[in-house]
């Protein structure tokens, strides 16, 4: 891999309906686009992407926080998710949520290789590291931009035109429902949560309360486009030789 100019699609289901799913994942298999997906519950969906292993990664995505429907302890939530992927080797905690200990539990009893829970926002020359702790060797692989991180910025950015001289990995993280929305801003989503559970929201609630504007979608197909036939998944990023 040519970390200079590649670059890596990731995405945070976060209990997105199937129908939202599905939608991204057909936009990627048209164009023959690998990714890594984390996941966060079973669904018909989850299924498909699985079926679609020489394009799709599947890796975890536990919610640590208080009033998780993972669990009460790490490990409650980590064995939840492992049940729903039991072949994941990588990872990005919901929130972000880390600590030694738990980075130690996750890699030397829950087989997780990669961790992607390391938040740079457009920092050039990222590169993979790794730490060892507890006789266990975990890498951790940063990543560089988020869509509903880029929402809050004064001036945000929805091309990648503005990326494509910078140097260094640049793991780029979408979640599937602000793709569907093409979500602006933090608070339309917001605002559509109190209005109708996310788990119902239909095609015609999507397209109704979609920005008309420019937004997550936008920077997403142009992804797509520019990485036709190409991509990579988080855990052949690294020759994984120890």
């Amino acid at each position: 891999m040519n970390s200079t100019t590649d670059y890596i699609l990731t995405f945070d289901v976060d209990w997105a309906p199937d129908n939202v799913i599905d939608y991204v994942a057909e936009i990627l298999i048209a164009h023959n686009v690998k990714a890594t997906w984390f996941i966060t519950h079973e669904s018909d969906a989850i299924d498909r992407l699985s079926k679609n292993s020489d394009l799709f990664e599947l890796g975890i995505h536990p919610n640590m926080l208080n009033g998780s429907t993972h669990g009460k302890t790490e490990d409650e939530i980590l064995k939840h998710i492992k049940a729903i992927v039991p072949d994941a080797v990588s990872m990005r905690t919901h929130g972000l949520y880390q600590s030694t200990n738990f980075l130690t539990k996750a890699a030397k009893e829950y087989g997780i290789l990669y961790d992607v829970s390391l938040f740079l926002p457009k920092t050039q020359y990222l590169k993979p590291h790794y730490i060892r702790f507890d006789h266990s060797l975990l890498y951790r692989i940063p990543y560089f931009w988020e869509d509903d991180s880029e929402m809050f910025e004064d001036e945000p950015i929805w091309s990648i035109s503005d990326y494509t001289q910078m140097k260094g990995l640049k793991v780029f993280d979408f979640h599937p429902i602000h793709i569907a929305l093409n979500t602006e801003k933090f608070e339309r989503y917001n605002a559509l949560k109190k209005v109708k559970e996310l788990s119902s929201w239909d095609i015609d609630f999507i397209e109704e309360n979609a920005n008309k504007g420019i937004g997550t979608r936008n920077i997403f197909l142009d992804f797509v486009r520019e990485m036709a036939g190409k991509g990579n998944q988080i855990k052949n990023i690294v020759n994984f030789t120890e």
